[in-house]
């Protein structure tokens, strides 16, 4: 049975997370514009500021540098799949998978309701876990859905960065699980081609970070030392995983776009 209280949390705060405070902390201490009227109303999830800060400041610093009109919401609600979705599919227990798609289109719609009375011309996504949830749902938006990558191909004008790195976009095997909609991974590698200078080596995409017996050859097949990543479930799991390993240096792609970014 889902966790009332989580769903009272979300109601309430937005996460379900009882710790609510922490990520609107990051995020203004970051800088980040909070329920204002702009261009682009971002969903960053419940976790990824707390648990990711110096790769979302790297955002925001590159958003500003390209002079990108964005916010985030002031109240963004949980997509609900960390929670209660995720929950249920592993528990394969059908009344909450039922329920847990409902509460689902409760709160991303009520992010789309709240983007579109910003005026946004679209909502741009950042965290990996809410990703599937909102490509379910994108009908229900009165503007376009899209990726942190769209947006930035958009606006990002080239950059140079003598550096050789591997692109791990990931596999999104358990995406595939949640939604039969097509990701499009297509702009970071046309954002990775803007930039003169870098050596870029792809690893078999097919293999999973999670699996460790992928994740063995995944990491026995890296060309360099830095690998980049568009996926922030890939981003912590590689951080996790090779954390001994500290010649190596995982990077979100902004991160990695800032750097390039002439002065």
């Amino acid at each position: 049975m889902i966790d009332k209280k989580l769903i009272d949390n979300v109601k309430e705060h937005g996460t379900y997370r009882a710790d609510w405070q922490g990520k609107e902390k990051v995020l203004a201490d970051l800088g980040f514009p909070m329920g204002e009227k702009a261009d682009y109303a971002f969903i960053m999830g419940c976790a990824q500021p707390e648990a990711m800060p110096q790769a979302i400041g790297s955002l925001k610093i590159l958003l500003d540098r390209l002079q990108i009109s964005y916010t985030v919401l002031e109240k963004e609600f949980c997509c609900g799949w960390l929670p209660f979705g995720q929950p249920a599919v592993m528990a394969k227990n059908e009344e909450d998978i039922a329920r847990s798609k409902e509460l689902s289109r409760e709160f991303v719609v009520g992010n789309f309701r709240q983007a579109e009375a910003l005026g946004a011309k679209a909502i741009v996504l950042f965290c990996a876990a809410c990703e599937p949830s909102y490509a379910n749902l994108a009908g229900e938006a009165k503007i376009p859905v899209i990726s942190y990558s769209a947006l930035l191909e958009q606006f990002f004008p080239g950059g140079r960065l003598d550096m050789t790195i591997d692109y791990y976009p990931g596999c999104y095997r358990f995406r595939r699980r949640i939604t039969d909609q097509t990701l499009d991974i297509e702009p970071a590698h046309r954002l990775l081609g803007k930039i003169e200078g870098v050596q870029v080596s792809e690893p078999d995409s097919n293999l999973c970070c999670f699996i460790p017996p992928h994740m063995e050859k995944l990491s026995s097949n890296f060309a360099s030392r830095d690998i980049v990543t568009i996926c922030t479930g890939c981003y912590h799991n590689l951080r996790r995983t090779m954390k001994e390993k500290e010649e190596y240096r995982i990077w979100m792609l902004p991160e990695i776009l800032l750097k390039a970014l002439p002065a």
